[in-house]
């Protein structure tokens, strides 16, 4: 068995500008931690798998198509493949979030 805590995990800047851990990956899924400053965007972009989004703390916006959805801790927000999301945090608030893909897109052929 084993526990994963997050704030126990390395800090990356991704590619698209935020800061990310990753947290848990195999052939079936993968985990991310998106964490958003203050106002901080994780630019609309595009995935070949399904993506479930859950608010691990803060508010912000889940962008998915050409809707967006207010978002706070707890909540889920779930994205089918193939269209266009995006985060953003409040203003005034950081964004942690749980971005889950499954399955694992970096496995795909």
């Amino acid at each position: 068995m084993k526990r994963i805590r997050l704030e126990e995990l390395p800090m990356i800047t991704s590619p698209r500008g935020p800061k990310i851990r990753k947290v848990f990956s195999t052939d079936d899924i993968a985990v991310a931690n998106v964490v958003l400053g203050p106002g901080e965007v994780l630019p609309s972009h595009k995935t070949p798998v399904d993506v479930l989004f859950y608010v691990h703390s803060g508010s912000g916006y889940v962008n998915i198509g050409d809707d967006s959805i207010e978002a706070s801790s707890g909540d889920f927000v779930p994205s089918p493949k193939n269209i266009p999301h995006g985060l953003k945090a409040a203003e005034k608030d950081s964004f942690s979030v749980l971005v889950i893909k499954t399955p694992n897109p970096d496995t795909l052929k």
